[in-house]
Parts: structure tokens; sequence; C-alpha cells
């Protein structure tokens, strides 16, 4: 029998996971609950706590002894009512060393720690052929995974893919699009059309369960990443962590840049670019905000080294700190801390509620003509 004493759930304190949508959010939460659950009650209820907020958003009806915020950033600027709304929450975890230094230069002034994204712990596991099973004749694939957004720049990774390939060379593009509106994908196939002699290229616009995403990964041999901006891209590390040839920009201010090197990864020049001023895009970052764009010309000509085996790429990296495992380690730590606050907090209120009593009471304790069980 397990010597562990088991904590009833009275004992244990009240967590609240939140996110807005997004793939990658979600997913966290997801794997937060799941690794937080014997230790906590995860409430879906609007009070409680400790209140995690996974990116930044309307939290006001949220009432919380602590609360913390997981933010990384996809532009360089944050407006500054943004900035006061992020210092009200005791501790913010960011996925990267570039985005902590962004966050303290648009002056957030609460403890910021840097806790990265991770890699899943069945990347690694048994393939279950799904990769094979959809492509029978063996090419060089050239793979990236987006959401179809602007700041993740898939039009212009396919048009110097298709000015550079034709259909003479064994390649293909696989571009994995997370259930985008049909019409951003006609748009994506319209521009096939310009080129006759085309490569193959692949649209595959659905959400997948992980043991089919991972094949897909574990099968493509280089992936790409073009985006004008990144807080961290969970798809490009994947691709490091198993090994595959990347081509990705040499970039200033994106959050692969703390697990992204010219060893394991062809890194394409940049220049600054100004954030697409959109309504989405600007909720939460001041048009003073900066993007990368990358020289095209560059593009193509690592498209086609890697394609030919010329780039020596140095794979073996210890990438264990991006381990979901280790990553949870991190989270932990962070929450243990959060909780034994939030524990003192309550002890604190609670004395103060007796001192108050106390002392609103004691006037009538010393009139003698009053019962002195009167509380």
């Amino acid at each position: 029998m397990s010597n562990k004493k088991k904590i009833n759930k009275e004992e244990k304190l009240n967590l609240r996971i939140w996110s807005r949508n997004g793939e990658s959010l979600l997913k966290i939460n997801a794997d937060l609950k799941n690794n937080f659950k014997d230790k906590y009650n995860i409430v879906g209820s609007k009070t409680g706590d400790i209140f995690v907020m996974n990116h930044i958003h309307d939290y006001r009806s949220f009432i919380f002894h602590r609360k913390v915020l997981i933010q990384p950033l996809d532009g360089t600027v944050i407006n500054s009512g943004i900035t006061e709304n992020i210092n009200t929450f005791h501790q913010i975890i960011t996925p990267s060393s570039v985005n902590k230094k962004q966050l303290e230069d648009c002056g957030v002034v609460k403890p910021i720690k840097v806790i990265p994204n991770y890699y899943d712990e069945d990347l690694l596991k048994k393939d279950n052929g799904f990769f094979d099973s959809i492509f029978n004749d063996k090419k060089y694939t050239f793979y990236t995974e987006s959401t179809g957004i602007a700041r993740k720049n898939i039009t212009n990774a396919l048009k110097y893919f298709l000015e550079e390939f034709t259909d003479e060379d064994n390649v293909r593009l696989l571009i994995k699009l997370n259930e985008i509106p049909k019409i951003k994908v006609e748009k994506f196939k319209k521009m096939l059309e310009k080129y006759p002699n085309r490569p193959e290229v692949i649209f595959l616009n659905k959400r997948l369960p992980k043991e089919y995403l991972h094949s897909l990964e574990r099968g493509i041999d280089c992936y790409i990443c073009l985006s004008h901006m990144e807080g961290f891209c969970i798809p490009l590390l994947n691709s490091i962590v198993l090994k595959k040839d990347v081509i990705t920009l040499d970039t200033k201010i994106s959050g692969y840049k703390d697990f992204v090197n010219k060893e394991n990864s062809i890194l394409l020049p940049t220049k600054e670019i100004d954030l697409l001023a959109t309504p989405d895009n600007l909720f939460i970052y001041s048009k003073e905000s900066k993007w990368e764009e990358t020289d095209y010309k560059e593009y193509r000509k690592a498209l086609r080294k890697v394609f030919k085996g010329e780039y020596k790429f140095k794979k073996d990296q210890d990438y264990s700190k991006y381990s979901q495992k280790n990553v949870m380690k991190e989270y932990s730590k962070v929450l243990d801390v959060l909780s034994k606050e939030s524990i003192e907090r309550g002890v604190k209120i609670k004395e103060l509620a007796q001192r108050r009593y106390n002392e609103y009471f004691s006037k009538f304790r010393s009139d003698s003509d009053l019962n002195v069980n009167i509380d």
C-alpha cells in the first residue's frame, strides 16, 4: 500500500486554467490540466485560488487570489493599456528569453519567468504509418504547419517554392492547415495555376489526432518557417528534435531563437518591416511594432541546397529541456510558490477578520450590563 497521504478534494486549492482559441494554446491548457489534476481542483468557476490565463484577454470577471499570465509575443511593441493589464498579474510566464526582453522593454514590471513550450512525449515513439499511407512515392518532402494568417507568410513560402522547382524535381511541398476557411485554401490553390510545370503541392486542411500529426512530422524531410514573427513555434521545435532539415529566419525578434542555430538550421537573412495593422494585431500591439521579412532569393537557394544535400547540419544537440516532462516541472515550481502565497494570504485574511471582529465587539465586553458571551 502506498504511504502517500491522499489529499481530500476540500484540502486542494482551486486552479482555473483558461485560454482563448488557438490550437497550441488549447493543447498547452489541456496538458496543464492533465498534469496538475491530482494536486489541484481544476475548476471552471470565475473565482478560486490560482488563475492561469494563456494569452492576455478580458480577465476582469475572474477573481482569484493569485493570477498567472502565459504570454508569447507576435509583435515587438505592446500597447500601453495591455502593459497595464499584464502588470495586474502576480507572475508572467513567457516561452523565450527574446519574449522576456520584449516584455521588459514594454514596461512589464511583474516577475517574468521563461518557461519554454515543449514537444509532446509521444513525438519520439513508434510511428503509426499515416505518412506512408498517403504518400506512396518517395520524394524529398518540404513541410510547414500554419493557421493561414498573414503573419505565417504561407503565400511567399509557396510562391518561391513554385518558382524554384518544377515537376522534373523529385520534391513535394506539404502544407498542413488547421481547418481554415475554404476560401483561403482556394486562394492558395489558385496560385498553382500560374505554374503548369509545377512540382507536387499538397494542402491538408484538417485538425489531426496527435499520433497522425506526429506521423507527418516524422515522415517529412525539411521544415519551412518563414513567419514574420513567432512567439515560439512548436512545429519548428518538433522538426529540430526529430533531426529534420530546417529552413527559417535568422531572427532577432522570434522566440525560436533560443533553440534554432546555424548548426541545426539554414538561417535566412532578415530585414525589419512594419507589423500588419489589422484589428486583431492592434488589439495587443502598437503600430510601431515590427516584424521581419527575408530575402526570397536566399530562400530559393536554401530550398535547392537542402534538396541536393549540400548543407551539412549538426543535429546531435540536447533538447531535453524542451521535453514536456521537464517543462511541466518548471510550471510546478511556479505553482508551488503561488500556492504557498495563496494559502498565506488566506490565513492573513482570517487573522485580519478576527482582529476587526474582536475590536468591534470589545466595546460590548467592557460594558458590564451586556452578556459577556455575546460573541
